[in-house]
Order: structure tokens, then C-alpha cells, then sequence
């Protein structure tokens, strides 16, 4: 798998980095009582992916090449599972929609054989290696200006080792990359040569390589790369552009997530470069070129491919040698993957240069994939463009498997571009549509077919954090649904703030003289929440009542502000958009960071007087009416949206709760929750015992009266400002200490 730009593919995860922008923490604030943080959460294991099988090609060639379909996720045998329902139990994709298991069942065959060629640690350096020296092409360029040694040059192959024949090697071909003859390159040399399961494999690869071997080519050629290592794609993928690896790997040629954006791949809802075959090979080509350049190698810069060239960097280092087939036999220096790595891909460039002698003279590869390229506005789906083209929607969104949402990406940022010189006119903006590919022949009718279609005016819309489709909706005056057949949003889809979708164009509404200015729309948005809940009093000032810990914060230079989750969220998303810290977050709420957020709970935090809220959506308050957990207001509010109140009754002695909730007409379940003592046992006289009882039930010796309502009183938990600070007193009339 492709290797992170500074470390392994297959390193542990980090801990998330601390949000970019968050301020150094403040003083400590005033707090009463004060309390102790929980335990970090323990780190949850890795799943194991579910194996999806690849289905092999036809042993004839086809007249057209055969797209294979994006993976799906494997049924389990025996019982068939509600994959909506899970869905739901789990706020969003199941463990099995997170474990689709990419790799093809070539790919999974060929790592089993591995443990079977090399089941032992290899001895140390020089035991394995035959005895004669590596081989390199007479014709590449021999390059003594690098500081590096040169290149030995080329020896014939011997005629046997070990008792086993190997006359055939110096019958072969070899690629453009130096070869070192190591005994595990050999092993794999046999193993597609004479082994059943390497023969099988490698048919498969050989014919599916047709499809795109000649456009990988022609791209490492005009990047000065090696052309054979068009092969590294072969390994890592088996040429299955939707190939997606455990760790997170994805595309032909298995670019991680920070690789593929370093190298020119964004992924976002709307699209991931990573799969597009013809951009993923311009990036492989610069990536390579790059390991390269570093390490003068081309052996290392595979294993660097592989392992992540910050750990070939500090193996290097570490063992003071710059000889992969070295380092690859020192006692933990490189993983057992990419010691197998390297000699894997040289093995198998050199059957591809070399089919007779492997058997594969007969072996007819599938015809190139060929796509004419339609340029498609923004927003338009990918079924709109197959009924231009005449095609089916299937062949398209194969030819196009980047499209995530089978629409048309909205155009990227432009960068700014400089106001024009006096007496020029600015250069017109780029045009935001994208290429897609059709079916070859189909390109130019689907074009005249496009430019008679009607299209939407649209434009760009950058998501604010905690912004809902509702509410981008109610703003646009279309419905949500239109939202949804606009951007392609999937079914339990998640659009998280920064996200860009594509909205109608409309133009603000000009207030009438006079109107009073507008509510905002976070304000807007929940009091309509509120209005839903049936038989919620909701208070004179259309306020959203919060509830918050018992604990006072308060600071001189930071103001309160509430935000109210949305599904998905986490905390180290929400402290990088308040720029607060994720334990100040978890503090201020008394939240459990190893539990998920749901949604409709309300955080309230403490941000920085000058703090930049634009991009996320947030009460200020003015616009909450905030009650401390367990006071009367508490309970005045949340039992009075039941129709009940909260009374206390003093116990006689001997009663128990079951027979104090009988009289009151409370379950003997809802006494015990209530009071937290078991319902038959027995109470002491004047003991304490609360109640939820109907509103025109009996009054206690303490009762709240009637619904919650805005007129609280004045006495509140909520934090007040600490307003100026006294001056200090005089130093001459400070206490003295006599010694």
C-alpha cells in the first residue's frame, strides 16, 4: 500500500492534532466545584475488512474492454442483515459499510502464497543473494556525478543454484530498472513461472493490464519515470482502478488520503481524484520521480512507495546504509511487506517482458478502455449525461468512478487573480465545467444532446459548520429534497460544515422601511424547533432553554456562546470551529470524549472576544435562556412539557416508596428512578421524597407551580460577567511578618 509522504501506510493512527487556530489555554477560570477530568478514552481496534471478490476476466478477449463495477461490501454466510436498520442503530455507515475490503482475490491469493514462499526471517545480509552480481541494463545511463556508487555492471546469470536449474534466466528480458538477482526475486520468478496459483494470477493481471497499461505508459515515459514500473500498479491494485485498501488506500495506484491531496488528488463528497485513473498515473509518475530524486534508488524509491519515505529516511539513518537489499535482511529494519515488496514488482516487470518464457506467449490482453471527454456544467447527473450520450448510466459512472455523488463537481476555488493593468481588460474566469468521459464515438452527439437541455442556475455554497440542509433550504426557498437531487446527497449522508454544495441562485430580500432587522437564522431556525414539540411552553422571548452543569465559568476576556450538534459531529470538530480546546469543550459540558455527540444536544462555550464564528452556526446569549441541571427551573421546564410538577413529600416513619407513589398516583418503577432507593424499604421519619405528579395534583411541602415560563427568577447559574477588576491595596498597608 502507498505509504504516507512521512511515514508507513500501515502505522498506527495519530491522535488528532490540536485544532488549527486554537488559542494557548486561558487562566484558569472561576469554577465551583471543582472537578476531576475522566480517563482518556482507550484507542478502539482496527476492523478487519470484508474480503470483496473480484470477478475475473473472460479467458477471450471482448470487442470492448470490460469496466469492472465499484466493489460491495461481502454478505455474511447464513443470515441476511437490515442494512437500513443498522444504519440507523449506528447514526450513519455500518462496520460493514466501513469495511469494504478492496483488495481483488488475486491480490488476497497472492499474499497467502507469500507466507507460504517466505516462511522463515531470511538470514542476514549476504546469505540469500546468488552468487553473481546484479544486473542492469547496458543501455540506461550510467550517472557517477550523484556522490553515489556506480551501478556494477551486468554478469551472466549461472546455470543452476541449490540444485535447481536456473539456465532459464539468462533467456530473459530485463526491464528498465536495475535488477539484483536476490534469491526472494527468484522465488517469485518460479512461483509465476511454475506454481498454479501464480500462473492463475498473473493471466488475470496480463489481460486485465490491457485496459490501461499503454495509457500508464505513455504518461511514466513523459515524466522521465521508468516505464516498467507501470507494474507497481499491477501490485498494488491488479489494475482495478476501485481498488480500495484497510488502511485507506484507494485507486490503481493506492494514493492515501494526505499523499493524494499532497500530489494534486482532492477528495471531497463530490468526487476523489484518487480513482481517476488518468490524473492518479500523473500523480504516481511526480511521486516516484520524487522518491527518486531523494534517494538516488530506484529500489528505494519503490520501498519508500510502499513503506512511506520518512521510514526509509530513519532505517536508512539508523543502519547507515543506503543498500535496500541490504537493509531489507537487517534485524528490524524494514516491515516484512516491503522487503517482499521490491522483488515482487521487479519479478513481475520481468514477466511482462518476458511472456514466452513464463507461458503467457498465448495470452490475449483486454482492448484499451477508450472515452471521448464532454465538457458537463456543474450539478448536472451523470444519468443526464448516459441519456445524451445514448448510453447507459452504468457504462458512465465506470468510466468515471471518481464522481462520488454521479453529478458533476462544482468548479474549484480560483486563486485571486491580480486587477488588470489601465487600458486592459481582465482575462475571463476559467470555466466550471467538468470532463466526462463517455463511451468512445458517443462524445459529440452528447455534446449537441447537453447544449438543448435545459439547465438551473446555480451557484457555490460553502456549508457553515453545524448548518443543516433544512436550513440552507429555508434560506434558498427551495425544498430540502431539491437540495438532495441537486447534490447527489446519499441516503443517511452526512454534510458537515466546509462541504460545497450547489444551490439556486437567488437574490437577497430587500426589508420593507422601517421593518425591524431580521432574527438571525441560527435564532430562527430553533425556535421553529421548538414550536414542533407539542405542549412546549416555549418562553415570551422565543428563546431555545439549554441546560448546563451546575459549575460557573467565568472570564474576563471570552464571551458564551451555544452550538447545537448535528449528526456526526465530534469534539475536535467543534473546538477547531469555536478555536477553543477539545478538554475546555469537554469541561464546560461534562461530556464523555470516549461517548459519541447526539444530535439536538446544545454545548455552550467560552470563546475568545475576537474569535471568527462566521463559518460556524452558533447562539449568542441573548438568544438562550439557560437552567442549571437539577434546579427547580430544571425541573419546572422539562416536566411541565409533560404536564406534571415536581413536589417533595416528608416521610413518615416506616413508609416506603411504593406506598408514598400510590398515594400520588407515581409508579413504583418512577419513585425508585426518582429517589434512587429501592421502593420497599423502609424510610425514616422526615425523610425527603420527590414526586412528578400532574399539574393539578396535590402540592408538597415544596412545589414549582405551573408550566415553565420566561419569567424566571432573577437568581440564575449562568456565568456573569466578572466586570472590572478592584485595585490592589497599598503596599505599606499590607500585613507585616515579624520573623
Amino acid at each position: 500500500m502507498l505509504g504516507l509522504l512521512a511515514g508507513s501506510a500501515h502505522a498506527a493512527p495519530a491522535a488528532p492534532p490540536s485544532p488549527s487556530g486554537a488559542p494557548a489555554p486561558a487562566p484558569a477560570p472561576t469554577r465551583v466545584p471543582a472537578q476531576t477530568p475522566p480517563p482518556p478514552p482507550k484507542a478502539s481496534p482496527t476492523p478487519t475488512p470484508t474480503p470483496t471478490p473480484t470477478p475475473k476476466a473472460t479467458p477471450k478477449p471482448a470487442p470492448k474492454a470490460t469496466i469492472p463495477a465499484k466493489p460491495k461490501p461481502a454478505a455474511a454466510k447464513g443470515r441476511t442483515t437490515d442494512t437500513p436498520a443498522r444504519r440507523q442503530i449506528s447514526g450513519g455507515p455500518s462496520s460493514e459499510d466501513v469495511m469494504l475490503g478492496p483488495d481483488t482475490a488475486e491480490l488476497r491469493a497472492l499474499h497467502a502464497a507469500e507466507r507460504e514462499l517466505f516462511p522463515i526471517a531470511l538470514p542476514a545480509a549476504g546469505g540469500a543473494e546468488l552468487p553473481y552480481p546484479l544486473a542492469a541494463t547496458s543501455e540506461a545511463p550510467r550517472v557517477h556525478a550523484t556522490g553515489l556508487p556506480p551501478v556494477p555492471v551486468s554478469g551472466p546469470p549461472p546455470g543452476s543454484e541449490g540444485g535447481r536449474d536456473l539456465s532459464w534466466l539468462g533467456k530473459l528480458e530485463l526491464p528498465d530498472v536495475p535488477v539484483r538477482w536476490d534469491a526472494r526475486l527468484v522465488r517469485y520468478l518460479e512461483f509465476f513461472k511454475d506454481d498454479p496459483r501464480g500462473r492463475a494470477m498473473l493471466s488475470v493481471w496480463l489481460r486485465r493490464s490491457g485496459r490501461y497499461k499503454d495509457q500508464l505508459k505513455k504518461v511514466l515515459r513523459r515524466k522521465g519515470v521508468p516505464e516498467d514500473l507501470v507494474w507497481l500498479a499491477m501490485i498494488e491494485s491488479g489494475f482495478e482502478p476501485t481498488a480500495r485498501s484497510p488502511v485507506g488506500a484507494l485507486g490503481i495506484w493506492q494514493f492515501m488520503p494526505d499523499t493524494g491531496r499532497a500530489y494534486g488528488l482532492p477528495q471531497d463528497r463530490w468526487a476523489d481524484q484518487r480513482l481517476n485513473v488518468t490524473q492518479a498515473t500523473e500523480a504516481a509518475a511526480d511521486f516516484l520521480g520524487d522518491l527518486h530524486r531523494r534517494f538516488g534508488s530506484w529500489d528505494l524509491a519503490i520501498a519508500a512507495y510502499n513503506m512511506g519515505y520518512g521510514g526509509i529516511l530513519s532505517v536508512v539513518r539508523r543502519y547507515n546504509t543506503n543498500d535496500f537489499w541490504t537493509l531489507s535482511r537487517l534485524e528490524g529494519a524494514l516491515p516484512w511487506e516491503t522487503t517482499l515488496y521490491v522483488p515482487k514488482i521487479l519479478a513481475a516487470a520481468i514477466v511482462a517482458k518476458n511472456p514466452a518464457v513464463f507461458g503467457f506467449a498465448e495470452l490475449v490482453p483486454d482492448a484499451p478502455v477508450e472515452a471521448d471527454e464532454v465538457s458537463v456544467p456543474a450539478g448536472v447527473a451523470l444519468s443526464v449525461v448516459a441519456s445524451a450520450a445514448g448510453c447507459t448510466v452504468k457504462e458512465v459512472e465506470a468510466l468515471n468512478p471518481e464522481l462520488r455523488a454521479s453529478r458533476t463537481p462544482p468548479p474549484p476555488p480560483q486563486a485571486p487573480q491580480p486587477p488588470p493593468a489601465s487600458g486592459t481588460t481582465a482575462s475571463p474566469t476559467p470555466a466550471a465545467d467538468y470532463a466526462v468521459r463517455v463511451p468512445s464515438g458517443k462524445g459529440a452527439a452528447c455534446t449537441a444532446s447537453l447544449a438543448k437541455s435545459k439547465k438551473d442556475v446555480l451557484e457555490k455554497y460553502v456549508v457553515r459548520f453545524g448548518e443543516t440542509l433544512e436550513q440552507i433550504a429555508k434560506d434558498r426557498h427551495v425544498t430540502t429534497q431539491k437540495l438532495v437531487e441537486l447534490n447527489g446527497v446519499a441516503q443517511n449522508e452526512i454534510v458537515r460544515g466546509g462541504a460545497t454544495l450547489l444551490v439556486p441562485k437567488v437574490d437577497p430580500p430587500k426589508p420593507a422601511p422601517g421593518a425591524p432587522a431580521p432574527k438571525t437564522p441560527e435564532a430562527g431556525a430553533l425556535a421553529a424547533t421548538l414550536a414542533q414539540l407539542p405542549s412546549a411552553p416555549i418562553p415570551a422571548n422565543g428563546a431555545l432553554v439549554v441546560t448546563v452543569p451546575t459549575d460557573v465559568f467565568v472570564y474576563p476576556d471570552r464571551r458564551r456562546v451555544f452550538y447545537r450538534v448535528v449528526g456526526g459531529d465530534t469534539l475536535p470538530q467543534i473546538a477547531g470551529a469555536f478555536h477553543v480546546s477539545v478538554d475546555e469543550l469537554r469541561r464546560w459540558n461534562e461530556l464523555d470524549p470516549a461517548a459519541r455527540l447526539l444530535e439536538g444536544m446544545t454545548l455552550q462555550l467560552f470563546v475568545r472576544e475576537d474569535a471568527d464564528l462566521s463559518q460556524a452556526v452558533h447562539l449568542e446569549s441573548q438568544d438562550v435562556r439557560v437552567v442549571a441541571v437539577g434546579s427547580e427551573e430544571f425541573f419546572a421546564y422539562h416536566e411541565g412539557l409533560k404536564g406534571k410538577k415536581r413536589i417533595t413529600v416528608a416521610a413518615k416513619k416506616g413508609e416506603t416508596l411504593e406506598a408514598i407513589g400510590r398515594k400520588h398516583g407515581v409508579s413504583p418503577g418512577m419513585m425508585e428512578r426518582i429517589n434512587h432507593r429501592p421502593r420497599a424499604q423502609a424510610l425514616k421519619d422526615g425523610d425527603t421524597v420527590a414526586l412528578y405528579v400532574a399539574q393539578n395534583g396535590p402540592a408538597g411541602s415544596s412545589s414549582s407551580s405551573g408550566p415553565f415560563v420566561a419569567t424566571l427568577p432573577s437568581a440564575s447559574n449562568a456565568p456573569l460577567p466578572s466586570g472590572p477588576l478592584p485595585s490592589g491595596p497599598l503596599p505599606d498597608l499590607l500585613p507585616r511578618v515579624v520573623p
